[in-house]
């Protein structure tokens, strides 16, 4: 598969790789990790629309305290708190998730559970959908979006950048919308898996700048397949995650390196 970088943003991956080691995932503390994981919760909600504030956001999710909101919105955010720290101590014990069919179809389960008719979990869907906001119509067919699943998985297996792995799986996975509902969520927290397989901690904000970046990107991904604009949000945001854990500018020699 042709790399879906451009030539600088492939620099940027490189840079990235290379630095990893100022953080990664194996070193964060149990305290680290659930801290982690409630950031990554309302970043994931707040761009499905959920209301709860952050700090209402860590509240309900350390303290077990609900806000007066609606009870899809604190479900929602306890759902994608418990499953992404069920795969940080999955991978963290020092094993590598599969990513395949099965895989997804499970963490759909988890990610939607009680938010939708449970004989709609973690199958794919046999009704149609629409995404709001564009004129990209995924696929109907249940046999179309079956193969086109299949045929994601299977690329996926040939990518061994794990910044480009992630990026792709996402992108596809939220554009083909397999399931009646969380598919975005189910991508971001693929994403998040195939980086946290070698050691990379997932994109996670809490800067709304970086939350309408991400909906800009996924959505000119829907109308051209051209990955480009959610890649640089994508790698814009783990060089300053990183740029935080050391005083050398990270982009200093980026014009310098080859092609």
């Amino acid at each position: 598969m042709k790399s879906i970088f451009t030539p600088e943003q492939e620099k940027l991956a490189d840079i990235i790789l290379e630095n990893n080691h100022l953080s990664p995932l194996n070193e964060l503390y149990s305290k680290e990790i659930k801290e982690l994981a409630v950031i990554w919760s309302y970043y994931s909600g707040k761009i499905e629309g959920n209301t709860y504030s952050f700090v209402e956001t860590e509240t309900l999710l350390k303290d077990d305290i609900t806000s007066p909101k609606r009870y899809e919105d604190a479900k929602m955010l306890k759902n994608l708190y418990n499953t992404f720290i069920a795969e940080v101590q999955y991978i963290k014990n020092g094993n590598k998730e599969i990513i395949d069919k099965r895989f997804l179809l499970e963490v759909h389960s988890t990610l939607i559970s009680d938010l939708v008719d449970n004989r709609e979990r973690g199958i794919i869907r046999r009704r149609p959908v629409r995404i709001m906001g564009t004129d990209y119509t995924p696929p109907q067919s249940e046999f179309e979006i079956e193969d086109k699943l299949n045929e994601i998985i299977d690329t996926q297996k040939d990518i061994s950048n794990p910044l480009e792995k992630a990026i792709y799986l996402h992108c596809n996975l939220a554009k083909l919308q397999p399931f009646i509902d969380g598919n975005k969520r189910t991508a971001r927290l693929v994403e998040s898996v195939a980086l946290m397989n070698e050691d990379i901690i997932p994109i996670f904000s809490t800067n709304n700048v970086d939350i309408n970046n991400y909906r800009t990107g996924v959505l000119h991904f829907y109308e051209t397949g051209d990955y480009t604009v959610y890649a640089n949000y994508f790698l814009e945001n783990k060089i300053n995650y990183l740029q935080k854990f050391t005083e050398k500018n990270l982009l200093e020699n980026i014009k310098e390196r080859k092609q």
